[in-house]
């Protein structure tokens, strides 16, 4: 066990009416952390939790916070889940905001542990040595930055394991818009001018909704990523419901600040394309987008002419950077000029749900993969 320095403390949220009496002291933390992202507002996590904490959420709250004094240095947003049914209810140790069914998953990126400059390290150990002690079966931690302090602690867990979760592709803002498209390979470059000019002859036009048009737009939003979906026989995230209600609670709430951004492609005054995302420190994250998969002979990817107009927009508000989040669509690899690797830390405990819930992942993957065998054949 780490000895904590002097001054340091740890304390453990298990209650909302404890979670928000530290909102301040959260605030003041994320505004100061190198470490923030979106993810790690106390907005989003508190959002979240109401909206989706009493079916995820059964085994409650652990945020771990440290304190040097009366200071919030470092804090980690985490709860406990329970599995169901034959898992026999597998205790798991998650971030806020992670552990969703598929069809409502919030997916976020760049999550972290929130700490001060220069107490990395004491926060780390503080946190492992926390989450060492608290009742789980499994530990997973999603999303992952690759650099982040909670993989250098000195009380990360032998028994770790770390998996990729993938890249972000990233679009370099900096100089302006034209900068940007010099930094693209000759071919990309080539494919977004036609883009542009093609927006260009059929009269697009784009535009940063205001907090009196955000309820339409988002309405929008939603309408042309479920349109575009269905066309590939899936519902999209859209279609459930406590996905798109924890999204119309974060635009009402960070629209009007900017701290959100919806940007509505129209062509002939009919929309073609929305786009949804976040603006933090001088980056645009692009979370979410609704476009028609085919608009006429006029425009061919609504899409991406959104993106390419959102970024000079964007590029006018002093954004440096445009960063398409996780995927594989070919489109965001074309348009990046780099890209930021996100990891995941799993840690199993040799516990008999533990064992119990491995061993039915184990037979429906068996199961599913015969199957797929059957099919083909």
């Amino acid at each position: 066990m780490v000895e904590m320095p002097k001054g340091v403390t740890t304390r453990i949220i298990r209650e909302e009416g404890d979670w928000d009496a530290v909102r301040d002291d959260w605030n003041t933390l994320y505004e100061s952390s190198p470490c923030s992202s979106v993810p790690l507002d106390f907005v989003w996590l508190r959002g979240w939790w109401r909206v989706y904490g009493a079916l995820y959420g059964t085994g409650g709250l652990r945020i771990v916070t440290v304190w040097r004094g009366s200071r919030l240095i470092g804090a980690v947003p985490l709860y406990v889940g329970r599995g169901t049914g034959r898992s026999l209810g597998t205790r798991h140790l998650r971030f806020i905001s992670t552990g969703e069914a598929v069809h409502e998953e919030t997916c976020p990126d760049y999550l972290n542990l929130l700490c001060l400059a220069g107490e990395e390290a004491v926060c780390a150990d503080a946190i492992w040595g926390e989450a060492g002690r608290m009742d789980w079966d499994h530990l997973e931690f999603l999303n992952l930055m690759e650099d982040s302090p909670l993989l250098r602690g000195t009380t990360l867990p032998h028994h770790a394991r770390s998996f990729s979760r993938g890249s972000c592709p990233i679009a370099d803002l900096t100089d302006g818009f034209e900068a940007y498209l010099k930094r693209l390979s000759l071919k990309s470059r080539a494919q977004a001018r036609r883009v542009l000019r093609e927006g260009e002859h059929a009269g697009a036009q784009l535009e940063l909704v205001d907090a009196v048009q955000a309820a339409g737009a988002f309405d929008d939003l939603v309408r042309l990523h479920r349109e575009r979906w269905t066309l590939d026989g899936k519902p999209g995230v859209f279609a459930a419901a406590r996905f798109t209600e924890f999204h119309r609670n974060l635009i009402r709430e960070w629209l009007p600040s900017g701290r959100a951004v919806l940007a509505r492609l129209s062509l002939a005054g009919v929309p073609a394309a929305v786009l949804y995302g976040f603006v933090h420190r001088g980056k645009f994250d692009f979370y979410q987008v609704g476009a028609r998969r085919e608009v006429g002979s006029l425009v061919h990817s609504p899409g991406i002419l959104a993106n390419l107009l959102l970024m000079r927009a964007l590029t006018e508000r002093g954004v440096t950077a445009y960063d398409f989040l996780r995927g594989s669509s070919s489109y965001k690899l074309r348009l990046a000029t780099r890209e930021k690797r996100l990891v995941g830390v799993r840690i199993w405990r040799p516990t008999l749900r533990a064992a119990i819930y491995r061993s039915v992942q184990l037979a429906g993957r068996v199961v599913g993969k015969g199957q797929q065998l059957m099919r083909r054949s």
